[in-house]
């Protein structure tokens, strides 16, 4: 096994492990269903794996190191944190049978990524039709183990699509956009629009979110025609504010009323303002957008044997954002692949050297800004038809920045990458840091509060050890460990990578690999 293998593999135990410690109970078979197949992959990963034989062997070893992990954390979480977090122990049988079960999943897992590993041209092919098969039957393992993340990582895939769209503005055509936001809440709202009471208009979902995201990929076009000739800081400032203007409009168009130009230029000349013929919000003013309190409520998409998604029935809702993920990565791919995704590398690489090859600098990059926020205007319909109510403080700065990190956490230009940045910062941000707030809280309550006798000590500690408030700056810390570590991401795109490291850089890390 490479030192590339076993430091992924430890990664992975680490994960198993802490997710074990946090959640307890059957989360251990998930999560050995999720990473046994991913330790497994990357056992294999770099090798030639002539047989299922040779796959199974590295694959099953790996699945089975990170089993052994989830039946240590099992039995540590039963026997010690339980008592800690003031919960009667589990006993060592029930630690066995929740961390045996974990191992026996995440060996199956492992051995089951290994022997399609060895399937020669098909591996590929092999590869994708598991990994399909684990997403699509996630949630109801979810349902079956009661541990209710499915709500999470439909969160995570709204992020993704929004991850997706802003790496092919990043990575693909190298413009960095800072506002990235705004398309969206501009997505979100046009769905908000369209499809509820705001002003009577009650149109079909399923119509609704193409138009919200041909709205979207027109507000990009609009935004880049006259920018677009800047470059680097300047246009990542316009973007910026572009990004502050368009939730500040939608929180003040509640007060609308519209007169036809020309009889209000005469009624303002003849200082006969009742002259002026009055088009909307004529008896009183039109509250289009609800202003701070948003629109609410948004209609939902319908299905013949389902029905009208709800929000509780989380299975509908995430085969749709997971079917709108798949439906952007082929079609993003194909991007890349094609004559305008070379287009873009190339300006991406050197503008004046793909200018001199004929390459139209602005057309290309409205193109990108385009794309980008016509996936970006699927995740806001998406949004606004799941939580049924869209509020501008939604769509704020800290959105773009989050979206942003993931795209750089991954590896710019990479949608493999991209995906594994976005899981692991919604991830932690939405799942891990509030269980572990959750699991300290309980902690300091139980074993380290009752022993302080200074009130002001004990208050400090009750209201300052909290994750959650931590969270910008675990974010910062990371992407600061990740440009001096990484600078390229967990999964660089090649280019991409080349870039950032000299060739001294490039052969040192080719003798440690072997």
């Amino acid at each position: 096994m490479t030192q590339q293998a076993m430091k992924s593999g430890n990664i992975l135990a680490a994960i198993a492990a802490l997710t074990v410690l946090l959640f307890g109970g059957w989360s251990g078979a998930v999560i050995g269903w999720l990473l046994g197949a991913a330790a497994g992959l990357m056992a294999c990963q770099g090798k030639k794996i002539p047989s299922p034989k040779t796959g199974i062997r590295l694959g099953s070893n790996a699945g089975l190191a990170l089993g052994i992990w989830i039946l240590i954390a099992s039995l540590i979480q039963g026997l010690v944190l339980f008592p800690a977090t003031g919960q009667s122990s589990l006993g060592v049988i029930q630690g066995l049978l929740f961390g045996g079960v974990g191992l026996v999943v995440a060996t199956f897992a492992g051995w089951l990524m290994g022997a399609l590993q060895g399937l020669g041209s098909k591996r590929q092919q092999a590869t994708r039709a598991f990994l399909a098969v684990i997403l699509i039957t996630f949630p109801l393992i979810d349902q079956i183990a009661r541990t209710n993340w499915t709500a999470t990582v439909i969160q995570i895939l709204i992020f993704a699509l929004l991850a997706l769209g802003l790496n092919i503005v990043v990575g693909y055509a190298g413009l960095l956009d800072l506002g990235y936001a705004a398309f969206f809440a501009i997505g979100a709202y046009t769905t908000g629009f369209l499809s509820s009471p705001q002003i009577n208009l009650e149109w079909n979902f399923w119509l609704v979110i193409w138009i919200a995201a041909a709205v979207a990929a027109l507000a990009g076009v609009i935004l880049g025609a006259p920018t677009l000739r800047l470059r680097g800081d300047y246009l990542a400032i316009v973007t910026l504010g572009f990004g502050e203007i368009v939730p500040v409009v939608f929180r003040n168009l509640t007060q609308i009323q519209i007169y036809e130009p020309i009889s209000r230029i005469f009624a303002s000349l003849l200082g006969r303002p009742e002259l002026a013929i009055c088009l909307v919000g004529c008896d009183r003013p039109f509250n289009l957008t609800g202003g701070e309190a948003g629109i609410n409520p948004i209609g939902r998409p319908t299905l013949p044997l389902i029905g009208t998604f709800q929000s509780g029935q989380y299975l509908p809702w995430y085969y749709l954002i997971l079917l709108l993920v798949v439906f952007s990565v082929l079609m993003i791919g194909r991007l890349r692949d094609s004559r305008l995704g070379r287009a873009w590398s190339a300006i991406r690489e050197d503008e004046l050297a793909a200018s001199a090859m004929g390459i139209n600098l602005v057309q290309t990059k409205l193109l990108a800004f385009a794309m980008g926020a016509t996936f970006s205007g699927f995740a806001g319909a998406f949004y606004g038809a799941y939580i049924s109510a869209i509020f501008p403080s939604v769509f704020d700065f800290s959105v773009s920045v989050i979206v942003l990190c993931m795209v750089i956490l991954g590896g710019l230009g990479n949608m493999t990458g991209v995906l594994l940045g976005c899981t692991i910062i919604m991830a932690a941000d939405r799942l891990y840091l509030p269980q572990l707030a959750q699991v300290l809280k309980s902690i300091l309550n139980t074993l380290v509060l009752p022993n302080v006798a200074n009130p002001a000590l004990r208050d400090f500690l009750a209201t300052s050890i909290d994750p959650i408030q931590m969270r910008l700056f675990l974010f910062g810390l990371t992407l600061v460990v990740m440009m001096i570590v990484r600078p390229e991401g967990l999964v660089p795109n090649a280019e991409r990578q080349a870039e950032l490291r000299s060739p001294d850089e490039e052969s040192l890390a080719e003798v440690r690999s072997q």
